[in-house]
């Protein structure tokens, strides 16, 4: 054969048993030592994770939130630098704030620049925020120069990143807001004002809605503040007037904010406190914003949807102005809005009692009976309406309906209360029908609830006005029926009380025994002889009588 072709087929051959060994060495790996065993060998360690920060910030949180904080603030500290930053820093802050540890929280803020971290912007509104938290300043005053202090420090970043870059998304007026909160809660009212004609008219560090709103609200803070700081109402609500004709002319402007509800609630509320200049404006914006009218003003839509705090804002005005009519007036266009506008659903038991509290005010000819209408209208609202447990009557409301029917002088409307609020019968207690076990609807736990003496007195006192002795009659075998010694005990009956009553439990306790006194003599001066009442229950009142004089 020729010799290329000879030298392709060695070639060939060379290839395949190539191919062959290197298959075989796959197979069964060879060592240079025989007596080497691999399984023996040490593989190398695994990469150590690195602590991150976000990892630290979520552990600084649990920590916080099972009430471990001394160990929360050890970790940080101990914890490596590459894993500790601002934010990080800025979240164990926050924390020690919602604990109401103030003083450990500010000193996190000056830990965190010894440490060489630099405060952002966030830092400041952090400190701010949970500063504006403390509600008796009195108790606070180191705190109060530390939130003085804070703020020249944020002066100071300001001016530094406004050097740097004014475009930065650090300049914010946002950590201004807390410490609007604190100046007017702790009574500097004027600082309020010197902080805001500081501020720049335009650009990322001019007042926005939310320094707006802030200040309405230390404008009504200040004016039902006590003492030597006390603002006077008339004062407060002229400077409500001013700032809010200043924001007018910056939203004219177009300079980057807009009104919101927030906004416009916090205004109605500081001009409510003034004169009735500042109500006519206040129900200027009531009309103009969220469409409620009154009787000659045109009906409107609004520009923004009724939100639950700006319908009580707008109720608490009616009342100070003395205008308790709106109140019913506008519960009723409530009643008829959609939804979407704010209606039926935002309703709740505070703000039932501030129309009722209208009424107490109102010419008092039917007005027993709107209250009852009103009660009922709440316990059907309960069951088929979406605003439920929200609007469900309390012991305070009982009160205030049977305080409008006293003032009505509506014995039937304050019987009905009566069944509502305790479950018994009150026909079961009535001259003819006198059952020696009135009937008793049991409801769920929580539903019958026990008259306090502040309605009872109520209750009492209508009977009397009423000059009706078969009222009278059924109001003392109520009385004799509930208990008289547990009546007028001055331990606390039921769990759902109001502060007010809790706190002149005595008071109220005197007057129903005043008005069970007069009561159990009017019925024994005219009813000696009478048939109407058997001498076991004469016998009975004037126990009552001498147990109520005790």
């Amino acid at each position: 054969l020729p010799r290329y072709i000879r030298r392709q087929a060695l070639q060939k051959d060379t290839a395949s048993s190539s191919k062959h060994s290197t298959s075989q060495s796959h197979l069964e790996p060879k060592f240079r030592s025989r007596h080497f065993d691999p399984a023996s060998e040490k593989k190398p360690k695994a990469e150590i994770k690195l602590l991150e920060p976000h990892v630290l910030s979520s552990r600084l949180k649990k920590l916080s939130e099972s009430g471990k904080l001394e160990d929360a603030v050890a970790l940080l500290k101990n914890a490596p630098l590459d894993a500790q930053n601002t934010q990080v820093w800025n979240t164990l802050i926050w924390e020690c704030m919602k604990h109401k540890r103030f003083k450990l929280g500010y000193q996190l803020y000056v830990d965190l620049k010894r440490r060489g971290f630099s405060p952002t912007t966030r830092t400041f509104q952090t400190v701010f925020s949970g500063l504006s938290r403390i509600d008796d300043w009195a108790s606070y005053p180191r705190q109060l120069d530390n939130a003085r202090s804070l703020y020249e420090a944020f002066q100071r970043h300001i001016a530094s990143v406004e050097k740097d870059d004014p475009a930065s998304p650090e300049l914010s007026v946002l950590p201004l807001v807390g410490y609007i909160k604190i100046l007017g809660d702790s009574g500097h009212y004027q600082d309020i004002f010197d902080i805001y004609y500081a501020m720049e008219t335009s650009g990322p560090m001019a007042p926005n809605q939310f320094i707006f709103t802030a200040m309405f609200h230390a404008i009504s803070s200040a004016a039902s503040a006590k003492g030597p700081k006390a603002v006077p109402p008339a004062k407060s609500a002229a400077d409500a007037r001013l700032l809010w004709n200043q924001m007018m002319k910056l939203v004219e402007k177009n300079i980057g904010f807009t009104v919101d509800s927030h906004t416009v609630t916090a205004a109605i509320s500081a001009l409510s406190i003034g004169r009735p200049t500042d109500h006519n404006l206040a129900f200027d914006l009531v009309h103009k914003y969220f469409g409620l009218s009154g009787p000659e003003e045109e009906k409107t839509q609004g520009l923004l949807p009724l939100q639950p705090q700006s319908l009580s804002a707008i109720l608490h005005l009616c009342n100070l102005s003395k205008r308790p009519e709106l109140c019913l007036n506008f519960f009723k266009q409530v009643q008829r809005r959609p939804p979407v506008s704010g209606g039926t659903a935002i309703l709740d038991r505070a703000h039932m009692e501030e129309i009722l509290r209208a009424l107490l005010t109102m010419p008092p000819a039917g007005a027993g009976e709107q209250a009852l209408e009103i009660l009922e209208w709440m316990f059907r609202q309960e069951i088929t309406g979406e605003n439920g447990p929200a609007i469900r009557p309390a012991t305070t409301t009982f009160d205030l309906v049977f305080k409008v029917c006293w003032l009505s002088v509506d014995w039937k409307a304050a019987m009905r209360t009566f069944e509502l609020m305790t479950g018994y019968r009150s026909h079961d207690f009535m001259d003819g029908a006198v059952s020696p076990k009135p009937r008793f609807m049991e409801r769920p736990k929580g539903r019958n609830i026990f008259p306090p003496a502040e309605c009872l007195s109520s209750m009492v006192k209508t009977s009397l006005a009423t000059k009706n002795r078969a009222h009278m009659r059924q109001c003392l075998r109520i009385i004799d029926h509930l208990d008289i010694d547990r009546i007028l005990s001055s331990k606390r009956q039921i769990t759902d009380e109001s502060s007010k009553i809790v706190k002149n439990r005595a008071f109220y306790v005197s007057k129903l025994a005043t008005a069970i006194f007069e009561t159990a003599q009017h019925v024994i001066g005219g009813d000696e002889g009478n048939r109407l009442s058997s001498p076991e229950e004469v016998e009975r009142w004037r126990e009552l009588a001498e147990r109520a004089k005790e």
